[in-house]
């Protein structure tokens, strides 16, 4: 059975459709939102298959010491697929501003969310 390790404010009817299908979600945290397990922390034993959210919830203030990529790094060593939610016409700024870890995250437009979340979790 596939998880989706999901950020808080990701559409709870896209959650609640996949969780239907058979799908189990997990919340995960960006250290300043005590929503669910903080996604630094997240290791291969969470069994997580991807990770969706929008994108200002990677994005952490300016001044503080994490970045994107320290936020990202618990996914990329354990090759759990990262969808990053922005509208279309803001993606080339989104890679911008997510800094190395943007090659690593799949830029999704809301619309295209719940389909792309479910053609990967089948």
């Amino acid at each position: 059975m596939a998880i989706v390790g999901y950020m808080e404010g990701t559409d709870p009817a896209l959650l609640t459709k996949i969780a239907a299908a058979g799908v189990e979600t997990l919340p995960l945290g960006n250290g300043w939102d005590n929503h669910g397990l903080n996604i630094t922390y997240i290791n291969a034993g969470d069994g997580i298959d991807v990770v969706i959210g929008y994108f200002h919830k990677f994005s952490p203030m300016s001044g503080v010491s994490i970045t994107p990529d320290d936020m990202l790094k618990s996914c990329v060593v354990n090759k759990i697929k990262v969808l990053v939610i922005a509208e279309k016409a803001d993606h080339d700024k989104v890679k911008k501003l997510l800094g190395e870890s943007g090659k690593n995250v799949d830029l999704i437009d809301p619309k295209e969310a719940g389909e792309r979340l479910m053609a990967l979790v089948k």
